[in-house]
Formats: structure tokens, C-alpha cells, sequence
């Protein structure tokens, strides 16, 4: 062992660096073969990032042994001149060590995994890989409707998880409050309204309530939050000449988009199937008057008798 570090030690600067490049060259060949030969083994999914996740933090122990090993005379003589530049470094390197940061973060604090639908800042998506330095994000939102994927992988900075805001969806209590808003007219039967919008949602969310209560319940032990009931709830604002009704009920994160279009279409065959009872508010609906509704003419309607009864 001895006389092997002694013929590293005798090798030049050059040699070593030459040495240092084949053998990185050579350890991530061996490792990307490995990776490629075993990944069919591991199946498909989570257990497979995982095995490759794996492989590829197996492979940077190696080269940094190999380094140390390859270099370990010339280390020793190092420490000063460490210590003299640490500090330029760390102002050159303040991103990347603040990435570094939000990686431990990550990984520690379990901020998100690989599969979460998070949103940092204002980039929202599931994530799909977390490296040292990047979060690799498949966005949905922007320029697309609901909760739909548009195409775009983002790439974000781990360091952003220290500096600003971090939502998680799927973590604790998977499922979110959405709302949707009608209007109909003055006209509109209001309780047949409120019982249709009630029972529409009641349909659809159904097949999920339970797990939503049994997880809310969950959240309720464990944090300080006020309990509501989850089912699903109707409000209603007379306002600017019509009825607007508020639906608010609980989904899961990934069906948002499509319960949602689920049930304004519910709507529209029961408004369409009412015989009268709904009618839609036009956005030109004109207000009535409280004058008129009591039988009182206008101003305008008083001018134009007048000028009848002068003729």
C-alpha cells in the first residue's frame, strides 16, 4: 500500500491531471453502463428515478475518492491557501451555495418530492427531478386553462425554496376548496336553484368526500386549524340585477380542471331542462327600478303624459 502511494506521489502535476480526466471519464462510462444495464430491474416510475438517483450519487463518491487518493500529497500543503481565498469563493459562489442550502432544505425539511405538484413563486407544476442544484419542474397554468400542463420544464434554483414562497398540494391534505358562479335572473325560482346547484355537486364530488374527510380529520389533529364540514356549500348575492349563486366544494388537486367543466355542463342541461323555473342572466340585464316596481312612473314616463294630455 505504501510503495502504491509512493509511486502516486512520484507522478508530476501534469500526469495527475491527466490521470484525474481519464479516470472521471472512466468511472461515469462504468456507471451510465450500470445504469443503463440494471434500470429494467428496478421497474418503472418512483422506484426506478430512485435507482438512477442512486447510481448517479454512487458515482460522484467515487470520483471524489479517486481525487482525494490521486491528490492526497498536494492536499496537504493546500490548507493555507484554502483558508486565504474562502471568502472570494463564497461571494463568487453565493447562488451556488445558496442552492446547496435549499437542497439540504429540500431533502431534510420535506418540502417536496419527486411527483408534488408545488408552486415556487410563481412557477407552479409537478416536480419531476430534484438535483443539487435545480428542481426540475413540468409547468402547468400560464397561457393554458386550469391546471392543465403546457409544455414547458422549468427549471428552478433550489436556492429559491430559501428566499421566497413554497406551496405543496400534495402533501398532508391533497385536496383543495374551488368555486364556481352563476347567474340567473330576478325571475329565477331561487330554492330550485340552490337544490340543483346542491345536488349537481353532491354527484360529482361524492366519490371523493370520504377520503377528504378522513384526511381533513387528519389535519385537524395534528395542526391548529378550525374544522368545517367539507360537503359542498351554496351562497347567493342579489346584485347587479340578477341572482349570482357561489358553489363551493372540495376536489382533488390533479381532477380540478376536469370537475369543474363536469359540472358546469351538469348545470347547463338542468338549467336548459327547468321548463322556465332558471333562466340565465344576460350581462345587458337591466336593473328594475324600485320606482317602477311599485307602480310609479318615472320621470321620463311623467314628461311623456303631460305632453299627451297638452294635445
Amino acid at each position: 500500500m505504501e510503495h502504491f502511494s509512493g509511486q502516486i506521489a512520484a507522478l508530476s502535476l501534469t500526469a495527475k491531471l491527466l490521470y484525474s480526466i481519464l479516470g472521471i471519464i472512466l468511472i461515469r462510462s462504468v456507471f451510465r453502463t450500470l445504469e443503463h444495464a440494471l434500470s429494467p430491474h428496478f421497474g418503472y416510475g418512483d422506484h426506478r428515478y430512485r435507482a438512477r438517483k442512486m447510481l448517479t450519487g454512487a458515482s460522484y463518491i467515487v470520483i471524489l475518492i479517486f481525487i482525494t487518493i490521486l491528490f492526497e500529497d498536494r492536499l496537504k500543503h493546500v490548507g493555507f491557501a484554502v483558508g486565504v481565498i474562502g471568502a472570494g469563493v463564497v461571494v463568487a459562489l453565493q447562488d451556488v451555495i445558496a442552492s446547496l442550502g435549499g437542497f439540504i432544505a429540500i431533502g431534510f425539511s420535506n418540502l417536496y418530492r419527486v411527483g408534488d405538484r408545488i408552486q415556487v413563486n410563481e412557477t407552479k407544476g409537478d416536480v419531476v427531478d430534484v438535483s443539487v442544484m435545480r428542481t426540475t419542474v413540468m409547468e402547468t397554468g400560464k397561457w393554458v386553462s386550469g391546471d392543465l400542463f403546457n409544455g414547458r420544464i422549468v427549471k428552478i434554483p433550489n436556492g429559491a425554496v430559501l428566499k421566497g414562497l413554497v406551496c405543496n398540494y400534495s402533501q398532508g391534505f391533497r385536496f383543495i376548496w374551488d368555486e364556481i358562479k352563476i347567474r340567473l335572473t330576478y325571475g329565477s325560482d331561487h330554492e330550485h336553484a340552490r337544490g340543483m346547484l346542491l345536488r349537481v355537486a353532491n354527484e360529482t364530488v361524492s366519490d371523493h368526500l370520504e377520503e377528504a374527510q378522513s384526511s381533513w380529520k387528519r389535519m385537524v389533529d395534528n395542526y391548529r386549524i378550525q374544522d368545517r364540514p367539507l360537503e359542498p356549500t351554496v351562497t347567493l348575492d342579489a346584485s347587479d340585477g340578477s341572482l349570482a349563486f357561489s358553489l363551493s366544494y372540495t376536489v382533488d388537486y390533479t381532477k380540478r380542471t376536469t370537475v369543474k367543466d363536469l359540472l358546469f355542463t351538469k348545470i347547463v342541461d338542468e338549467v336548459a331542462s327547468s321548463k322556465g323555473r332558471l333562466e340565465w342572466a344576460s350581462t345587458s340585464t337591466t336593473v328594475v327600478q324600485p320606482s317602477a316596481a311599485a307602480g310609479i312612473k318615472a320621470p321620463a314616463e311623467l314628461a311623456s303624459a303631460n305632453s299627451a294630455t297638452s294635445r
